[in-house]
């Protein structure tokens, strides 16, 4: 049995063991402390009632627009790297785009372009062969045995010679301007790292596409503004972010058994005391998922990356040396869903059962309302 194929099977498993818990409740409900303390929809929808307050405290505070910071002058050397897998149909616009950054000093470029092929079969590494010299890239091949995004990120990092790492999906496309506006938030010692605002560039594609442009909007422009202000749980969001090297080095590199690596990378920048910044102005722009499928498949990986980084990191979270609004505002960040799926489990469950009464009840009456009728 694979991986993905057990995850899944764990929390189908929890799902269900969490409706017959709320079920065998109702047999306690007025007879046991039980049933308030455990699985009653109280405590659980006062969580869901909490979290919902707190959100729309973020919403409140990232209405303001921060103030735009100006472009910096100085041109550290950046690693630009892009992982792939079977991406021949979006690779080639992104690498020209990525090619086209104006971050030079003095007429020559300040940045190398990495893409990190991890064995693609879909003939991607024969484009990349043949836009290698003009586009000057390096490409590099990630070795056998390595799986995953977080592994190609690592292969890419051991040929990387810049100070500072910039790390794109392989649907990015941003403005000329991109690492100027990116290199400008790295003003302080303590910040390792800075996440762009993402938009989705396929907005008008259909329905599924414009509900992602409203979403992206919510969760990564406001609520990282909020964040950013109230020096919160600012997360990187896996495209377009720029990584002291120091910073990364420090905290251990890309986990390769994350599944949400970017996720998994902010707890740890966060418990060791590096700051991520929020950056509205350099924006990159990606591909929001077109199919129902896809979506699933999408937030689902989200959602056990975030089970998986609230298990692991758990214990640091409630007992390291985090400022109290980033130690709540990580709670928050990923168990949120969690809370929001358990809440709608029990209240369905509930509704469901009270539905059953009420259907055996008729049933039970309707003959006798009959038998009456007819005598």
């Amino acid at each position: 049995m694979s991986p993905r194929t057990t995850r899944h099977l764990v929390l189908l498993l929890i799902a269900v063991l969490w409706v017959a818990m709320v079920v065998h409740s109702l047999d306690y409900i007025g007879r046991f402390v039980f049933h308030y303390v455990f699985v009653s929809v109280r405590w659980l929808q006062t969580l869901f009632i909490v979290l919902s307050i707190y959100s729309t405290v973020l919403l409140v505070v990232g209405l303001r627009r921060p103030a735009p910071r100006p472009p910096t002058a100085a041109r550290p050397f950046v690693s630009v790297l892009v992982p792939v897998k079977d991406e021949v149909a979006v690779i080639a616009d992104t690498l020209r785009c990525l090619a086209r950054l104006d971050y030079h000093r003095r007429g020559r470029r300040r940045f190398e372009l990495i893409v990190v092929d991890d064995r693609s079969t879909d003939g991607t590494a024969e484009l990349l062969e043949r836009l290698r010299s003009r586009l000057g890239l390096r490409v590099v091949r990630t070795p056998p045995g390595s799986v995953g995004k977080a592994a190609a990120l690592n292969a890419g990092l051991r040929v990387a010679r810049g100070r500072l790492l910039a790390f794109f999906d392989a649907d990015a496309r941003v403005a000329p301007d991109f690492l100027q506006r990116m290199v400008a938030c790295l003003d302080g010692p303590r910040v390792g790292g800075v996440q762009a605002r993402r938009l989705p560039y396929n907005a008008g594609q259909n329905l599924l596409t414009r509900m992602q442009a409203d979403e992206f909007g919510i969760f990564m422009t406001l609520f990282q503004r909020a964040r950013e202000r109230l020096r919160a749980f600012v997360a990187f969001a896996g495209n377009g972010l720029v990584l002291r090297r120091d910073a990364l080095e420090a905290v251990g590199g890309w986990h390769e058994d994350a599944l949400t690596e970017d996720i998994d990378l902010s707890v740890r920048f966060h418990l060791r005391g590096w700051q991520i910044r929020y950056c509205e102005e350099a924006v990159v722009w990606e591909e929001a998922v077109p199919t129902v499928r896809d979506l699933v498949r999408q937030r689902t990986r989200w959602f056990e990356g975030a089970m998986q980084a609230l298990g692991e990191h758990l214990p640091a979270i409630l007992f390291g040396r985090l400022p109290l609004q980033t130690r709540v505002d990580v709670l928050f960040f990923l168990a949120g869903s969690l809370v929001a799926t358990l809440a709608l489990l029990t209240t369905y469950a509930y509704g469901l059962l009270r539905l059953a009464g009420v259907v055996v009840l008729f049933l039970q009456v309707s003959p006798h309302l009959m038998a009456a009728a007819s005598g």
